[in-house]
């Protein structure tokens, strides 16, 4: 171990933070005997050959045992469950409205999206919206990229996936046409396939069966699949914050589902006028959370600090004289003084190390 850094001359315990609406609690330790801020740093102890203070059998207020484990410093956050990426469908064909989905159903590639004169409009993914028929000696492009790699990827091959409508292309057309019960033509008309660039969930249906379906008509309010949380982290613990970071989501029910930073925003003001940092965390899992959409959870970002260490609460930690730190090892009704040096600092815990401390040693801490 190395060598402490020197405290001040006077110890203070910082009051526990009042509960936050938005933040639930930042978690990493205010150490007020190193005078070090919020985020989790390497401080190095003393010498252990520098004499202990004068030793005493005054027992201390409180005792607290010491722990081998992992220290961890972490902070949660509360936010509500949303879907991402909302946008609205809007009709290219004409005739009856015929079939429609269910709210919060969602569509893949291949899916059904609305029906119109008893014909499925069918999603497809992609970048480019389709803005033209497909037939034969058509010019080539991107949208024919695009309608050939959905093609293969739903099973319709023999075919080589490229930019040029080809009579291979015509034929797995007339194939991909017959299952889904429309005229085996191998021509596409404007408005039967719409590309969006993932899976969507049916958010809101704003045309219903027997409607007329005219070009450019609205029919669905539709968001992205994937569901995310979005919450607001202090700015003092932004360094938790990155992006692709693993996250753990706790539901409203107590269960936990997984989660991972996709964003990490610019640090901003919230509405308690404090230096945030906007993180949105991607969940890894949706079916775990499929009833609560909208509902508040608490996310929790965490990093290990130091493996399998003993540590001790930061308030059972008592300056030396000369520098450096000692614990009160409480043995019955005995007190003894012993030189620590120390580690790494998280969730209010420190990192130490000294002669005979041991995982179950007791230590004096001040009374709670």
């Amino acid at each position: 171990m190395t060598a402490d850094l020197h405290p001040p001359e006077e110890v203070t315990t910082a009051a526990p933070p009042r509960t936050r609406r938005r933040v639930l609690t930042a978690v990493a330790a205010v150490v007020a005997v190193t005078a070090v801020g919020a985020g989790a740093f390497l401080l190095y102890g003393g010498s252990s050959n520098a004499p202990a203070p004068a030793a005493t059998t005054r027992l201390p207020p409180a005792t607290e045992k010491v722990v081998r484990g992992d220290l961890v410093e972490a902070v949660r956050a509360i936010g509500p469950i949303r879907f991402s990426g909302s946008r609205t469908i809007k009709n290219q064909m004409k005739g009856i409205v015929t079939w429609t989905p269910v709210v919060n159903g969602t569509v893949d590639r291949g899916g059904k999206l609305y029906a119109v004169d008893d014909k499925p409009v069918v999603l497809l993914l992609g970048d480019l919206p389709a803005w033209r028929a497909f037939e034969p000696g058509m010019d080539d492009g991107r949208d024919v990229l695009a309608l050939e790699e959905n093609l293969a990827a739903l099973g319709y091959t023999n075919f080589t996936v490229d930019e040029e409508f080809t009579e291979k292309t015509v034929a797995a057309v007339k194939r991909w046409q017959k299952n889904l019960g429309l005229p085996a033509t191998g021509k596409i008309e404007l408005g039967r396939v719409v590309f969006l660039s993932a899976p969507v969930r049916v958010g809101q249906v704003l045309a219903r069966a027997g409607d007329a379906a005219e070009p450019g008509a609205e029919v669905l309010r539709t968001s992205g699949a994937n569901q995310h949380v979005a919450i607001e982290v202090p700015l003092a613990e932004q360094d938790l914050a990155v992006k692709g970071a693993k996250a753990t989501v706790i539901l409203p029910d107590g269960g936990t589902t997984g989660g991972t930073i996709a964003s990490v925003g610019a640090s901003r003001l919230n509405k308690e006028n404090r230096s945030v940092v906007p993180v949105t965390v991607r969940l890894t899992d949706p079916e775990d959370v499929e009833k609560v959409q909208n509902t508040e959870v608490i996310v929790e970002l965490k990093r290990v600090e130091a493996k399998d260490v003993l540590s001790v609460p930061v308030t059972a930690l008592l300056p030396r004289e000369g520098g450096g730190y000692a614990v009160q090892v409480v043995e019955g009704t005995k007190v003894r003084s012993v030189p620590v040096s120390t580690g790494a600092f998280a969730d209010g815990r420190a990192e130490v190390d000294g002669p005979g401390l041991a995982e179950g040693t007791r230590v004096g801490v001040p009374k709670l």
